[in-house]
């Protein structure tokens, strides 16, 4: 069998394992359906990119805990003695719980992750990283590693310099794990430099932090802070288990419960901003030290969350907003400003600018483009869920099953 292209079991994000923990806790026996979605329809696996992806999956069930990263988990204060054990003895099952399906003619991959949710929500994350891997190694050749180092220090050094605090999330859309590598070492080597010169210069006022690393395995690797709360993934869930009305508030109760205001940054746009701010009451906003953008305009949303901060008699000021929608540099240090004029605190995850960052070698000028790819939960104890986004094209279903699902909601 070949060996995993992936470094370990924790090479994967951190919100991954915390909504695993979650789910032993509240939903052990439910059973949910993943599905593969290509969003770049012009950009298609061959056979060679294929037939070396079903190789990598099929390697999943050879990835392990080691003793050393269990007791780097068991540092983590947000986990359990019980969940680190679950993971200890935790294996992929590949052959039982994902199904892969190639069209050579057309190019189109179908891919199918179905099982206990405890036992398959640790699949997506990896999933897709191996999914681009076999992209840029078999269909598109043209780029190469150099640069990438300089790349990354570039960008941390502006971000640092702009007072941004910023984490690095780029695992599921890497190019490959060479370069999530070179990436997290240059990061961590230019935040120590930035450290290092404002001690020197006594600079009490800087500001700009390196927070860390949703991977795991990486977070360990470079002794960086793991990043990640909670996904889309769960609050669909609950819609499914607990009834579509108030979903958000019940997911948000479901997570505190196991969290007790650890890893307590609320995700706003599952079923639409508007539909969340219903749910985020007074309780319910004291308890999460802020919320997270992923999809929509960050202009409008910046004011229309402080203003709801400010209507449940809450100081914005003593609140954050982590983005994390398709951001770059300069959108990062765009919106810092924006959300310093509106008086709230701001965090930045980065992705794809960060891990799949390239230049075609042949056209220098030229972007090698990402691919643009998810595994969104499809089903959840036999019932459709799905994702009503502030950014419509990122909806997870089909018009009919929208409507049906905004007519409970009482949009």
């Amino acid at each position: 069998m070949a060996a995993s292209a992936l470094a370990s079991l924790l090479d994967n994000d951190l919100y991954k394992f915390t909504m695993q923990h979650a789910v032993l806790q509240h939903y052990r026996n439910t059973h949910v359906t993943y599905q593969f979605t290509n969003r770049e329809k012009n950009l298609h696996l061959n056979e060679e990119a294929v037939a070396w992806l079903k190789q990598q999956i099929q390697a999943l069930d050879t990835l392990s805990l080691s003793q050393e990263e269990k007791t780097y988990l068991s540092q983590l204060t947000f986990f359990d003695a019980a969940y680190v054990d679950y993971l200890t003895n935790f294996c992929y099952k590949p052959a039982e719980h994902v199904k892969v399906d190639f069209d050579p003619h057309t190019g189109d991959l179908e891919l199918e992750v179905s099982g206990l949710w405890h036992e398959t929500i640790l699949y997506e994350v990896p999933l897709l990283a191996l999914i681009s891997e076999s992209y840029f190694r078999f269909v598109d050749q043209d780029w190469s590693y150099d640069g990438q180092q300089d790349k990354a220090i570039k960008k941390a050094t502006r971000l640092l310099n702009a007072g941004c605090v910023f984490s690095e999330f780029g695992t599921r859309r890497r190019r490959d794990f060479k370069t999530h590598d070179i990436v997290m070492s240059s990061l961590t080597q230019e935040y120590q430099v930035y450290q290092k010169d404002a001690e020197q210069r006594n600079d009490t006022a800087t500001k700009g932090v390196f927070m860390g690393t949703s991977n795991v395995h990486l977070a360990m690797k470079y002794k960086a802070t793991p990043i990640g709360t909670v996904a889309h993934e769960f609050f669909m869930a609950v819609s499914a288990l607990e009834g579509v009305p108030g979903a958000n508030r019940k997911t948000l109760e479901k997570w505190h419960d196991t969290y007790q205001g650890a890893l307590g940054i609320a995700l706003t746009d599952t079923f639409t901003t508007p539909v969340f701010l219903k749910d985020f009451n007074r309780d319910l906003a004291d308890k999460y030290i802020g919320v997270r953008q992923d999809s929509g305009n960050p202009s409008d949303f910046i004011p229309l969350m402080v203003q709801h901060y400010k209507s449940l008699g809450i100081d914005p000021q003593t609140k954050v907003i982590v983005f994390s929608d398709s951001l770059d540099v300069d959108r990062a240090i765009k919106l810092l400003s924006l959300a310093n004029k509106h008086g709230i605190k701001a965090s930045f995850g980065i992705g794809t600018s960060f891990t799949n960052d390239y230049q075609k070698l042949s056209d220098p000028s030229q972007k090698s483009k990402p691919l643009n790819i998810v595994i969104k939960i499809k089903e959840c104890n036999g019932k459709r869920v799905i994702k009503l986004s502030d950014d419509v094209l990122k909806n997870s279903a089909d018009a009919a099953t929208v409507d049906a699902f905004k007519r409970q909601l009482g949009l």
